[in-house]
């Protein structure tokens, strides 16, 4: 038990700092519905050559930063562009269909593979329910962009992949990565931009933690390292002399602090605190406090912490929400946060107080936030969503898609009860249609991901929503993808 708290808490972390922005250069040979399906699993490939070059080094932890921030925040409306009001309400009227032409117009398809049978690659189930922070009940693998490279992280660990699939090696492996719930050292990827790629190791020394402590108190009796891995260098990796039962990978420099945030800049990070006051605070890489935000909002819901917060980038911008609060802002600049979009919950507004004495039957409560090219799509409940509500059915989930210039919303037809089962219906090549989960968006770039289990699941919980020849391929699919594939599907 105790070693499974410490692990949701690296993976909890990971969630947060896994919002980013990256160069999504079209360099890949990437494979049409056509081709993927006439694939053949081709093993006779080599990776290219990775050429020697020094490693990034953090800055020299012995350095003290001076006390207090050195800018006062600034929140402003941008008078050439006013924050757009987003009106939620149930939906009413005819409802529409999610399709995928709606928020892309191409398809193409890259297997992942990596070179031994292992299952890096497998969604594993909990024995306990960790939703109460706020993340899915699975091991799930992340698939980001790193230039035009893929990266895949999870519990286990980062590792890279050239843009064809083909491994090219492990960036940072925790340690005994084979059973993620029995180790004491944890990789994990902070964020990418462009072509450099933040990396840390958590060290808990087998010490019990209290999940709470840590999210609130710090991180007191935890050690850290810190290391970068530019695509561009293209180092060779060497493990670090304090961490030698790791598998080689970034060389990792102690950090003061564990270096959380997402990257404005290769010297700037923004740091999120939930719940908190300043609920944000922007630092350099020396540790200089650049920034604090002010936290507006009414409390933090005390225990149930039902509201989220989210972040994404979009048009080399940082953009994010924090919970309580009806804003979704712009990082402007290390000091400024500009508000461009503004919720309209009406009378069934969610307050902390409320959330903290859990009454909370009827209000609205975010639980996904998706910004496209054009359009962005909220899905929210009406109800705390737990196990309890729901066999109570106190709970009902409802999605719109607004206009991302007027803020106009249109009510989407979910075809299931609950968003885990919502699909994305593929009308561009007819081929897989995209579980909302698995969605994630890179400067409007769409990208899945699929296991073998993961398809069959589909199929198994979408039974009848699926027509016949797309469920045909579908089955042919996952027969043909080994436990050691992913294959990742990108919309553009």
């Amino acid at each position: 038990m105790k070693k499974k708290k410490i692990f949701c808490v690296v993976l909890l972390l990971v969630v947060i700092c896994h919002f980013s922005l990256y160069s999504c250069g079209n360099h890949n040979p990437n494979l049409s519905k056509k081709q993927l399906l006439e694939l053949e699993n081709d093993t006779t490939q080599t990776n290219p050559r990775i050429p020697e070059r020094p490693a990034f080094v953090f800055p020299d932890t012995s350095y003290v930063p001076p006390a207090g921030a050195k800018y006062t925040e600034i929140r402003s409306i941008d008078p050439a562009s006013p924050p757009v009001t987003l009106k939620v309400s149930v939906p009413q009227g005819e409802k529409q269909s999610l399709k995928l032409s709606r928020f892309g117009s191409s398809v193409e398809y890259v297997v992942l593979r990596l070179p031994d049978e292992n299952d890096f690659f497998l969604t594993e189930k909990f024995s306990t329910p960790i939703q109460i922070l706020g993340i899915n009940n699975y091991k799930f693998t992340y698939i980001d962009r790193l230039g035009d490279h893929f990266i895949a992280s999870n519990g286990s660990g980062v590792r890279l992949f050239d843009p064809s699939g083909f491994f090219v090696q492990d960036l940072l492996m925790s340690e005994k990565a084979d059973r993620v719930f029995e180790g004491e050292k944890f990789a994990s990827m902070l964020d990418i931009t462009g072509t450099h790629c933040y990396l840390a190791m958590v060290d808990f020394e087998g010490n019990p933690y209290n999940v709470r402590d840590f999210l609130v108190k710090g991180h007191s009796d935890a050690k850290f390292w810190a290391g970068e891995f530019d695509l561009a260098k293209r180092p060779i990796f060497t493990p670090s002399s304090e961490l030698t039962t790791l598998t080689p990978g970034v060389e990792l420099v102690p950090s003061r602090s564990f270096p959380a945030g997402m990257f404005m800049d290769d010297n700037t990070r923004f740091l999120f605190q939930r719940g908190r006051d300043p609920f944000a605070i922007t630092f350099n890489n020396m540790g200089d406090t650049l920034c604090k935000f002010t936290n507006y909002a009414d409390g933090n819901g005390g225990a149930y912490k039902s509201d989220v917060s989210f972040f994404y980038r979009a048009d080399g911008a940082l953009f994010f929400r924090h919970e309580f609060c009806d804003t979704v802002f712009r990082v402007q600049s290390a000091n400024c946060i500009v508000p461009v979009y503004r919720f309209d919950f009406g009378a069934q507004r969610l307050s902390s107080a409320e959330s903290a004495s859990n009454k909370m039957q009827g209000k609205f409560i975010p639980y996904k936030w998706f910004v496209f090219k054009d359009a962005m799509l909220l899905i929210f409940s009406e109800g705390h969503d737990c196990p309890d509500c729901r066999a109570r059915n106190q709970v009902t989930f409802h999605c719109l898609l607004f206009d991302k210039q007027t803020g106009k919303p249109t009510p989407v037809d979910m075809k299931s009860l609950y968003p885990e089962n919502i699909l994305i219906e593929n009308d561009l090549d007819g081929f897989l249609p995209i579980p909302i989960n698995s969605l994630r968006i890179q400067d409007g770039v769409i990208i899945a991901t699929y296991t073998k289990s993961q398809i069959e699941e589909i199929l198994k919980n979408n039974a009848g929503n699926i027509n016949t020849d797309t469920a045909s391929q579908m089955k042919k699919s996952a027969e043909e993808l080994k436990q050691n594939e992913m294959l990742v599907m990108i919309i553009k």
